[in-house]
């Protein structure tokens, strides 16, 4: 409480003197102190080669990172338990549990159902084009066993990932517009000269916008049975946060699913990103600088999938006709019924043995209900049409 009221009262000092200076300023000079303002928003990866380590109560190690940590930054884990930072010391954040964890059968299906309800979201909007675009604020990132180093300034491995995340999604029907501009230097301005391309893409109707990038840790941090793993990146510090943490929780759910341990997990950060500029940003991380770049690709290309799913409801390229349209949406109900379907017949099954106390009572129960209601409807069946021919 003491650590969220300190920052408060941080951010509202910040917008007093922000609103202070700006009422001073000659004309013309305005939009320069705004840009400089937004300058403290994007905090961004550490350039001292350190990472953070970010732990429970009782040590145990949650997640590393090579971006900045601070107090209030939230992590979801491979198995989804939920924690928030409260203490940051030197390269060590300590974090709280705050809820969370392994899905049961009956929470899957529920995700399952809700997720495919919800991924009609941009059909409904009656698009007639699906699109998405594409581009890497630090675009000079290289993965070393590669490209021979981890940085090149005329545009790095990074680049050749975020053009196999456009392929991928061209492969699922997809227009992916991609911008290979590589902002360099990565500096504290690299996002204030990203933030250009991506209200280009914007301009360009897109229904989401995602920021290519990779981590700076050891590559074992980003492997998970032999698959480089992706880490999706929220910033906690713009007006559509809710909106691109529910968009990040949705596509992690999908991953879960169809490829489980793609994504290592969800990082609010202290930050902007741009992401204020659509409800429909995210910030990836696709592996380490250490990792494989071929392996890296072959994971985004299965991102695509993914982001596919959540934002059209399937990966089947389709015309732009009704008739396909109109066959994806049967396709969802049925799959919505028939998981309704087995929710009720397995409740029902777990109700009548928790009431029947045993086995044999409940094979008991089942044989009268058959011979009994159900033999009496087949018998009044037989009557009917028995009586429907004489």
């Amino acid at each position: 409480m003491k650590n969220k009221g300190l920052f408060l009262r941080r951010a509202l000092f910040l917008v007093l003197m922000l609103l202070l200076t700006v009422n001073h300023l000659p004309m013309g000079a305005e939009e320069d102190a705004v840009e400089e303002f937004f300058d403290l928003l994007h905090l961004d990866t550490r350039d001292d080669g350190g990472a953070y380590t970010i732990m429970d109560k009782e040590g145990n190690v949650l997640m590393r990172t090579a971006r900045h940590v601070h107090v209030g930054d939230r992590w979801i884990g491979m198995d989804n338990r939920r924690w928030e930072v409260f203490s940051v010391e030197g390269d060590y954040a300590t974090a709280r549990y705050t809820g969370g964890g392994r899905q049961s059968w009956l929470q899957r299906v529920r995700s399952f159902i809700i997720g495919n309800t919800q991924s009609q979201s941009v059909q409904q909007q009656e698009t007639t084009e699906k699109k998405i675009g594409i581009y890497s604020t630090h675009g000079a990132e290289s993965y070393v066993p590669n490209d021979g180093a981890d940085s090149l300034p005329e545009g790095g491995g990074i680049i050749d990932v975020a053009e196999s995340l456009k392929e991928g999604l061209k492969e699922n029907g997809v227009e992916a517009v991609q911008s290979k501009e590589t902002h360099v230097p990565h500096d504290s301005n690299a996002y204030k000269r990203s933030r250009d391309t991506a209200q280009e893409l914007m301009q360009d109707d897109v229904d989401a916008v995602i920021d290519v990038h990779r981590d700076a840790l050891e590559a074992e941090e980003y492997l998970e049975d032999g698959m480089v793993q992706i880490q999706l990146v929220v910033g906690r510090q713009n007006q559509n946060q809710q909106a691109n943490q529910e968009f990040a929780e949705k596509l992690k759910a999908i991953a879960d699913e169809k490829y489980p341990g793609l994504v290592k997990g969800i990082f609010a950060a202290k930050g902007n990103y741009n992401q204020d500029m659509s409800p429909r940003s995210l910030l990836i991380e696709v592996g380490t600088h250490k990792n494989d770049k071929e392996a890296a690709q072959e994971s985004v290309r299965k991102f695509a999938d993914v982001v596919t799913i959540a934002l059209y409801g399937s990966t089947e390229p389709t015309q732009q006709t009704e008739a396909p349209k109109a066959t994806a949406s049967r396709g969802t109900v049925w799959r919505t019924i028939l998981w309704l379907l087995a929710i009720v017949v397995v409740g029902g099954g777990a109700y009548l043995y928790i009431s029947a106390g045993s086995w044999e009572e409940m094979k008991r129960k089942l044989k009268g209900f058959t011979q009994g209601e159900f033999g009496d409807l087949f018998k009044l069946s037989l009557k009917n049409r028995d009586d429907d021919q004489s």
